[in-house]
């Protein structure tokens, strides 16, 4: 065969190759957090991975540490697994001042199955200075191969010993 069959059928090859893989790519859409979305569905109701915060709740009342508890909702099409939710406490200025983090309860979490999470949190720095906080989930998939990451808003944390996380409890005035 002449050199110059040889160059014609690899040329010949990656232009099929690149070709198929534009097909295959344009069906498709990788999300911010990782996860493919059908582009051609347009219903937000069947992603794979979505995890939605269902209530959370700072405790400053703790014996030897404060805890900030919760729930989430794996709100996907997919089993998750691992799920590590963090929370990240600010302080008045919005200026990040810890970290801390804790598993869920279930560890695997099925298609509309609901978990549980309790952070506690040890660090004076956070128990004394943190005004506010949000999360932020982390999980791998049903096969522990791939990892996937998401942000969720969290609430602030009132100073008078009515730690209720801004929600109105109507218990009584807030001070």
């Amino acid at each position: 065969m002449k050199p110059s069959s040889i160059a014609k059928i690899i040329g010949f090859n990656y232009m099929l190759t690149t070709l198929i893989l534009v097909l295959a790519t344009s069906l498709f859409q990788v999300g911010a957090f990782g996860q493919e979305n059908n582009i051609h569905n347009n219903s937000n109701n069947n992603k794979k991975y979505d995890i939605v915060l269902l209530n959370h709740n700072y405790n400053s009342e703790g014996l030897f540490s404060n805890e900030l508890a919760g729930e989430i909702l794996n709100n996907g099409t997919a089993t998750i697994k691992a799920v590590e939710i963090t929370g990240i406490f600010y302080d008045d200025q919005d200026d990040i001042i810890g970290k801390e983090r804790s598993g869920t309860n279930p560890y695997a979490i099925k298609p509309g199955g609901r978990a549980t999470f309790n952070i506690e949190i040890f660090d004076e720095g956070i128990k004394t200075n943190a005004s506010s906080y949000d999360f932020t989930a982390k999980w791998k998939d049903e096969y522990l191969f791939s990892s996937y990451f998401t942000r969720l808003t969290g609430g602030e944390i009132s100073r008078d010993g009515d730690d209720d996380a801004g929600e109105d409890d109507d218990a009584g005035e807030d001070n």
